[in-house]
């Protein structure tokens, strides 16, 4: 679900859940006849998690906390990973919480039983890409691409498709995160295979 999704989807909940149209005008209400419910306990009320961290890194750079997140999310080993979303857990130490609690769609990844079957890893290179569309920071958030070049290779001379990829990072930093920069989303647009 894309971003311009998402928002229509959270918009016509909002209106649904406040009896709100979309002309901005309440929907007429009957009085109520019940009694008003008190709140939940705030002892069933769960804490945010906060997110895994690198040992000895500041997360003070978006464009390093991007690179980072990217070159771990492209780091499958068949030789000591125990499957495809491996990588993905070691890229979460580079996320916000609420990112690196999803489920990864890597578990599913096709070319997992292809790159095991030859004890493959996968040769990365990571570097910084100038939008000229990008945004301008500001003190909470940030965007930063970058180029992956990604190749599956193997000890016996094996070698997969290689990957050329943008990826567009989020940045969020503050809230339960804590004050250095997280990765709260991002986007993969493929630019090829050779």
């Amino acid at each position: 679900m894309n971003a311009r999704t998402r928002s229509a989807a959270a918009l016509a909940l909002m209106l649904s859940v406040t009896s709100c149209s979309a002309g901005g005008q309440p929907a007429p209400t009957a009085p109520s006849t019940t009694r008003a419910v008190s709140a939940p306990n705030s002892a069933g009320v769960v804490a945010p998690v906060p997110p895994p961290s690198q040992a000895g890194f500041a997360y003070a750079d978006p464009g390093e906390v991007c690179t980072r997140f990217t070159a771990a999310l492209y780091s499958a080993d068949t030789r000591r990973d125990a499957g495809p979303d491996d990588a993905y857990k070691r890229a979460a130490h580079f996320a916000g919480g609420a990112l690196a609690a999803q489920s990864p769609a890597a578990r599913r990844d096709g070319r997992w039983a292809t790159w095991a079957e030859h004890r493959a890893y996968v040769d990365t290179a990571v570097e910084p890409f100038v939008d000229a569309l990008q945004p301008a920071d500001t003190a909470i958030s940030a965007r930063r691409t970058v180029r992956v070049t990604a190749t599956p290779l193997s000890e016996d001379g094996w070698r997969g498709w290689t990957e050329y990829s943008l990826l567009d990072c989020t940045l969020r930093r503050g809230g339960p995160d804590g004050s250095g920069w997280r990765v709260a989303g991002y986007e993969i647009r493929q630019e090829g295979l050779r």
